[in-house]
């Protein structure tokens, strides 16, 4: 059977209105190690770098400052993307132990709230995809609903669905967690509406001529 990450999505998006009561066993992890990935597939990796890099030396080989100011500018990029997207989830003893970046902690599982699936539309210029991470709901120490999000970009399905999968959940839906999504929803709508606007009023502002 050839499972798609759609399909997982379709099948666990309800946890998204669900509280969880508890896990199943502990010791059940997901990790995401970019560097694994960036061992196992380095000439692959290589190639593209250096393919890449001839295409900006041949479009900037009259601007060479500019071409090393794009290089660094895609050199960092490309650290920082390895990472930040290293994380482990972890169910332990005491809690959900999370660790990310140069950042690690424990959440008590009365503090987890819901462990879903999410998707997310990613539109560029090239090519609509959609690209799905895994989210811990919790409530901070002010009693407020937070979440933290991790990319799927280095983990299996297999990972993901054991992970899930060790989770007890609430077949009822939490209201509290329906409002919170479409509250959500309407920062997305709020956000793209201001972002449109003061793009116009950019845009307008540099084609209305200077008057003197």
């Amino acid at each position: 059977m050839n499972l798609k990450w759609k399909d997982i999505y379709n099948n666990y998006k309800q946890r998204t209105y669900c509280d969880i009561t508890g896990i199943k066993k502990e010791d059940v992890e997901i990790v995401s190690n970019s560097f694994t990935v960036l061992k196992e597939k380095k000439y692959l990796i290589t190639v593209i770098a250096l393919v890449f890099t001839a295409l900006l030396v041949y479009v900037l080989r009259k601007d060479i400052k500019a071409l090393l100011m794009v290089l660094l500018f895609f050199f960092i990029a490309g650290i920082c993307f390895f990472v930040f997207n290293y994380f482990k989830l972890k169910c332990t003893k005491d809690g959900l132990y999370v660790r990310f970046g140069m950042q690690e902690g424990t959440f008590p599982y009365d503090k987890v709230k819901s462990v879903y699936i999410a998707r997310f539309n990613d539109y560029n210029i090239f090519v609509p995809s959609k690209t799905y991470s895994i989210v811990i709901r919790y409530i901070d120490n002010m009693g407020k609903i937070k979440e933290l999000s991790f990319p799927n970009y280095f983990i299996s399905k297999e990972e993901m669905l054991d992970f899930l999968n060790n989770f007890n959940v609430e077949e009822a839906e939490n209201k509290q967690y329906v409002h919170f999504e479409r509250f959500k929803r309407l920062k997305k709508i709020v956000k793209s509406v201001t972002f449109i606007i003061l793009a116009l009023i950019a845009l307008s502002l540099l084609v209305t001529p200077i008057q003197h």
